[in-house]
């Protein structure tokens, strides 16, 4: 738990410091519109990060399992498979969104060379794909945080080749061109390692098979399922009010709501080490050892939220007097509402867990989705009358949907445990 723990911590302060340095860097060189745009531009990529349908996942789970029984090349077998899927798949998707682009007419977006950026940033999140399966041969491994620390630290590398861009060109074009070369120097050398970890995971298409790929579609799918509806929740908001509200106003919503997910982050890294721990005794049917960290855990859990969102809220002015440097003002009605969607989405971690540990979680990832959509839906029908306050006030009720179904699925699993 405690190098799981410390390489979660590593990854969650790499997401907030990167986010905290990068606004006062990019307002440097440009106002708050052109940030503001350039995050709307960087929100659609994003979706081709989900490219391999939770595959990576699913075939980690796969990989463990068969490795513990000895069936080591079985476990080649998948990955093989795994890569194949991924390579199809990326190389289709890259040819849609080029496709796309070039049928676009150039007036569709008033930012300059936008189509290139796009598809820089594309090539790059695909690129990001293939790191995440690099990782998945460390965890499959027993090598958790070794590939979580991989992982992170090329999310780093093309952060800091997009600031190199920047203070290069001060221009779309410069960003996402150094990131995607950062990303490509920090690729080759992630697969490397990634083979120095075994001798039997080999990247290669020689062994994949269509049924290995078959059989790791339907799981996969649940994981792909979780990761649009944390799209949809965060990216597509973000695109939601830079559609409706303008990019000015896109700045200061990805700004408030990255302060207030620091509450967010810091549940995470109590709650996702309890993960291997939680299945671990449930593989040992230590069901009353199981609740009773679930307990302890629900009560940290539900006290980071509570004091973490209290504290954020008084350190909010300064921190955006001084992150942002005045160009940011703090609205105290604000600031509350963003913080109370991060309480509520703390409160839900501990829970999603606690399912997630022991492969239950098949009706939280559907209904989850359904939250997100209705979410969306909301904020979109009451933007023109509430302005950012009803689009935040819709993804209170998102989070809400989500806890409440979270909680109730644990409560039936903690009676059907006790009546069995």
């Amino acid at each position: 738990m405690a190098s799981g723990a410390g390489a979660y911590g590593y990854a969650q302060a790499v997401s907030i410091g990167t986010q905290l340095a990068a606004l006062p860097l990019f307002l440097h060189y440009w106002d708050m519109a052109t940030y503001g745009y350039w995050l709307a531009l960087t929100a659609l990529p994003f979706y081709l990060s989900m490219a391999d349908a939770g595959i990576s996942h699913a075939a980690c789970n796969r990989m463990i399992a068969l490795i513990a029984q000895g069936q080591k090349a079985r476990a080649a077998q998948v990955f093989q498979s795994a890569v194949a899927f991924l390579l199809g798949v990326s190389l289709l998707a890259l040819l849609i969104v080029g496709g796309v682009l070039l049928l676009l007419p150039p007036t569709t977006l008033t930012a300059p060379a936008w189509k290139a950026v796009i598809m820089l940033l594309s090539i790059g999140v695909v690129l990001g794909l293939f790191c995440s399966l690099a990782e998945v041969i460390y965890k499959a491994t027993g090598g958790y945080a070794a590939g979580t620390y991989l992982v992170t630290t090329g999310r780093l590398v093309d952060w800091a080749g997009g600031l190199v861009g920047l203070v290069l060109t001060q221009s779309f074009i410069g960003v996402a061109t150094g990131m995607l070369l950062a990303r490509v120097g920090y690729t080759v050398p992630s697969l490397w390692l990634s083979q120095r970890r075994t001798d039997f995971l080999r990247w290669g298409l020689r062994q994949a098979s269509g049924s290995d790929i078959r059989q790791t579609a339907a799981p996969g799918m649940l994981f792909f399922s979780l990761s649009l509806t944390n799209a949809l929740s965060l990216q597509g908001f973000t695109l939601l009010v830079a559609a409706t509200l303008g990019p000015a106003a896109t700045a200061v919503f990805n700004t408030y709501r990255t302060i207030a997910r620091v509450v967010v982050q810091v549940t995470n890294a109590m709650s996702n080490p309890l993960w291997p721990e939680l299945t671990a005794l449930k593989g040992r049917q230590d069901d009353r050892a199981f609740w009773r960290l679930y307990q302890r855990a629900k009560g940290l859990g539900l006290l980071i939220a509570a004091a973490g969102a209290l504290l954020v809220y008084g350190a909010s002015p300064w921190l955006l007097e001084v992150w942002t440097h005045g160009q940011i003002p703090f609205t105290a009605s604000s600031m509350a509402l963003f913080l109370v969607y991060a309480a509520v989405c703390s409160a839900t971690q501990v829970p999603r867990v606690v399912l997630m540990s022991v492969n239950r979680h098949a009706g939280l990832a559907a209904q989850s989705l359904l939250a997100a959509v209705v979410s969306l839906v909301l904020a979109w029908l009451v933007w023109r009358s509430a302005g950012m306050t009803g689009v935040v006030a819709a993804m209170v009720l998102g989070e809400g949907l989500v806890w409440l179904t979270a909680t109730r699925a644990v409560r039936r699993l903690h009676t059907s445990g006790a009546a069995a």
